[in-house]
């Protein structure tokens, strides 16, 4: 099956980008040829070597002009590579498949079925609320069937307008191999200054900007390290907000205790090093970082907000606290300052992803709903074996 992604962001660090590497290669491996229509970022290199095929459509269109040249490119692109299903990652990118497909007089079918081309939506977050008073409605005619990350989101839309047998929820999943083996931890404990068992450290693998809610996290550590000086606190990422981040470090006097390692691709290392993974953010859907720290055994705190309640089991797998409160975030800190508590529940957190994180169920469960929805067989045994060597 030739399989069309949409997506409205540039191919940087991201959950969907992440999710799309995945999806790429475990497609391209059962068979699928995987094309992703979207723009430059800094991970667009690593997606064509995983064998995804890119297109440069822009789906952040602005005005009428911008979105009647994505719908232009979007139906040549799918005339031209013969396309089976188009899988938009976004509302946005799904009304312009809707127009592109449904709405205008287009009469390129599917060689192997003689059906149009379906349209399969996945939902991994909307996070203004103005727009998912709409989406419901809009998903109910721009998309055939959505895919949602978690309920949270399903949830939501359901209640402003998309049906429910139009849709379904398949929690997007983990390489949980990759996070139960950690190789350079060791090296970069000793790049970081870290004493394993001197030192108690939390930790945040995201992006620095505004909804992350960094600067919560300083504030409430810096509560955490006058009682408990032997914490310290690894914030991995890049963004907009690092210099404002760094500058609050600075005027809280933490600079010997917090640790800027900057974006990194070696995310099992990093998450091995820490005690206890915090994610301060006030605004979560799904948290992929939230689920690769419990992927590698690690006690998460998070916000009591969006899905992450779908994520953390309150009090068995981590804590939740109320989102942008610092003080409840740094007593659910001074909490996990017990090394068998933070152990138990990193356990306990690698016991719970594995039936539910697990990235053979999701790619099978969307696999799955591909071939119902383009009306086709499963790839022969022979097409994936070639695939498979063709990726390697």
């Amino acid at each position: 099956m030739k399989i069309l992604y949409l997506m409205t962001e540039p191919f940087g660090i991201g959950g969907v980008q992440s999710d799309v590497l995945t999806l790429t290669e475990d497609l391209r491996a059962k068979g699928h040829s995987v094309y992703v229509a979207t723009t430059h970022g800094v991970l667009l290199a690593e997606l064509i070597g995983k064998g995804a095929i890119h297109v440069d459509i822009d789906f952040r269109f602005r005005t009428p002009q911008q979105f009647a040249r994505a719908l232009r490119q979007l139906r040549q692109v799918v005339r031209r590579e013969g396309i089976e299903l188009v899988a938009p990652q976004s509302v946005r990118s799904s009304m312009v498949a809707h127009a592109a497909l449904r709405m205008l007089p287009f009469g390129y079918r599917v060689a192997a079925t003689a059906r149009r081309v379906p349209i399969v939506t996945t939902i991994h977050n909307i996070h203004n609320p103005k727009n998912f008073k709409w989406a419901g409605r809009i998903l109910r005619t721009s998309a055939d069937f959505v895919i949602f990350e978690s309920h949270y989101e399903r949830n939501r839309l359901l209640a402003h307008g998309l049906p429910a047998h139009q849709s379904a929820v398949i929690h997007s999943g983990i390489d949980l191999d990759r996070f139960a083996t950690a190789t350079r931890t060791a090296e970069f404990a000793r790049q970081y200054g870290l004493v394993p068992g001197e030192h108690l450290v939390f930790g945040i693998v995201a992006r620095l900007s505004e909804e992350k809610g960094h600067h919560y996290l300083i504030d409430a550590f810096a509560r955490v390290t006058a009682q408990q000086p032997h914490t310290r606190l690894l914030i991995v990422g890049d963004g907009p907000l690092l210099q404002q981040t760094q500058a609050q470090v600075a005027r809280l006097g933490l600079n010997e205790r917090v640790i800027f390692a900057g974006m990194q691709r070696d995310i099992p290392s990093h998450l091995a090093l820490l005690d206890v993974f915090v994610l301060s953010s006030t605004r979560e859907s799904f948290p992929l970082s939230a689920r690769e720290a419990m992927a590698a055994a690690r006690c998460v705190i998070a916000p009591r907000i969006g899905g992450c309640g779908e994520v953390v089991e309150d009090g068995v797998t981590g804590l939740l606290f109320t989102a942008a409160d610092v003080d409840d975030l740094a007593a659910k800190m001074l909490t996990l300052s017990d090394r068998a508590k933070v152990a138990a529940m990193g356990a306990a957190g690698r016991r719970r992803a594995e039936p539910l994180f697990s990235r053979h169920a999701w790619v099978d469960g969307d696999e799955k709903i591909y071939l119902d929805w383009a009306g086709l067989p499963p790839p022969s045994t022979s097409a994936a074996s070639v695939a498979v060597s063709a990726s390697h």
